[in-house]
């Protein structure tokens, strides 16, 4: 007996079907580790390789979002960091770094420099368990070498908050604060963001 064209088809397919939903209940993916504070803060002038987390600025300024980084990143002062954009001549995009402590520091953003006094003033240990909050600005700057970028980088060094990156980062200390406090829903309230 012969099977009609459409039972036929299904033979054909099935199989793949079968791989691709078996493909797709595979092991779960692995978390991404949460940045820490040696993450931002090594040695200038050092070299450090691209991690999954330096993806995730807050405020892009000067570069488009699809641009393809380099993966060697070069280190400059008080959690800076700077590398090439691939396939864009002379172009390199400097990240700058705020961090927003939860606990044993008073809470309001430092740069990693001035946390580091700050806790250092305090008398923190080492090891203290400090719950942060990370927030990023990533411009893009023109320079033909890393020591170009870089004297650039320091040239337009943000001396406090942008204006435009702060809201962003009103919204992300709100999910923040909430997901601490153990909330499932984590977004902000208008009344969250009036405080």
């Amino acid at each position: 007996m012969s099977l009609p064209p459409a039972a036929r088809s299904f033979r054909a397919v099935a199989p793949v079907l079968l791989l691709l939903l078996a493909a797709g209940a595979g092991p779960a993916p692995t978390p991404v580790k949460q940045p820490s504070l040696e993450d931002f803060i090594a040695e200038p002038g050092t070299t450090t390789p691209f991690k999954p987390f330096m993806l995730h600025a807050d405020l892009w300024l000067g570069l488009d979002r699809r641009d393809k980084l380099d993966s060697l990143v070069f280190v400059l002062d008080n959690g800076a960091r700077a590398c090439k954009v691939l396939n864009r001549d002379s172009l390199w995009a400097v990240d700058y770094t705020w961090v927003y402590p939860h606990t044993l520091l008073p809470p309001r953003w430092y740069d990693a420099r001035s946390l580091i006094k700050t806790g250092d003033s305090l008398h923190l240990a080492d090891d203290a368990d400090l719950k942060l909050t990370f927030g990023t600005l990533r411009v893009g700057i023109r320079a033909k070498t890393a020591a170009q970028a870089e004297a650039e980088a320091y040239r337009l060094w943000p001396t406090e908050v942008p204006p435009a990156l702060a809201g962003r980062l009103k919204v992300k200390l709100e999910r923040a604060k909430k997901a601490l406090a153990g909330k499932t829903d984590t977004e902000p309230t208008p009344e969250d963001l009036k405080k």
